[in-house]
């Protein structure tokens, strides 16, 4: 299965025909909404967003991983992951229940 991701550009580029603003205002627009994000799950390790859904941080302790091709153990290191749970509205968006 191909994997299709969605760019930076290709956001501003959306809003730009959707609303007209400038990709250079958009783009100011989008950095200060990942920021607020980040700054608060690093604040609160959660951030809610109504009608979209919740962006969490969780701590995975450090494990052993192995490499499938050569066998050899490796130790994976303690670190922190983001999770998002998709609001009742996104999950019905994209199973197409209105």
């Amino acid at each position: 299965m191909k994997r299709h991701n969605i760019s930076k550009n290709d956001v501003l580029k959306k809003i730009y025909s959707n609303l007209g603003i400038p990709i250079i205002f958009s783009g100011k627009i989008l950095d200060l909404i990942l920021q607020i994000i980040t700054d608060g799950l690093n604040k609160n390790n959660k951030v809610k967003i109504s009608g979209f859904g919740t962006f969490k941080l969780r701590k995975k302790k450090s494990r052993i991983g192995r490499n499938p091709m050569s066998g050899k153990e490796y130790e994976i290191k303690s670190r922190k992951v983001v999770t998002f749970h998709p609001s009742t509205e996104v999950k019905k968006e994209i199973n197409n229940e209105k």
